[in-house]
């Protein structure tokens, strides 16, 4: 067991959480260990902040602009060249951006468990504009895990688990 899933009051998934979870809402969903995804300000990276019942950030789950784009398209069935698009340019619709925020949502799950003390989701948004409590997670967090998921016939992307 990773000595940083030990040391936090909120656990790291393994694959197997997260393609139980996902599979829920993609069809020919694949997940594997992923390459470190890019968190800092510059990137086109994502952010869902998950906060305590008290506004406390103490968990993040992050992804890059392609499982935004793809995620959000495939929710609603989008035609897969959309979602291509809508990566390459870094331009999400507003369709994919409440999306993203649904899965963002569900991915709560991913690290509350009947144990660990409730949290919900704040808000998701740009690498550029995370609140610098939520930053701070970043910078020092106690348990960090990447993926990498496919979602079927869309192109999939990088996403990780982050806890303070």
């Amino acid at each position: 067991m990773n000595t940083a899933v030990a040391s936090t009051s909120y656990p790291l998934p393994d694959i197997s959480q997260v393609r139980d979870l996902m599979g829920m809402l993609f069809d020919g969903l694949a997940v594997k260990p992923g390459a470190k995804l890019d968190l800092t300000p510059k990137s086109s990276t994502y952010f869902a902040i998950y906060v305590t019942d008290n506004g406390a950030p103490v968990a993040l789950c992050a992804c890059d602009i392609a499982f935004a784009a793809n995620s959000g398209a495939a929710l609603s069935m989008l035609p897969p060249n959309v979602a291509k698009d809508a990566a390459r340019t870094q331009q999400l619709t507003d369709v994919m951006i409440a999306n993203l925020r649904e899965v963002m949502n569900i991915c709560t799950r991913l690290v509350l468990r009947e144990n660990t003390p409730h949290l919900r989701l704040d808000t998701v948004c740009p690498a550029s504009k995370l609140p610098a409590a939520a930053a701070a997670i970043v910078g020092a967090a106690r348990g960090r895990i990447d993926f990498e998921i496919g979602l079927g016939k869309y192109a999939g992307g990088l996403f990780a688990v982050l806890v303070a």
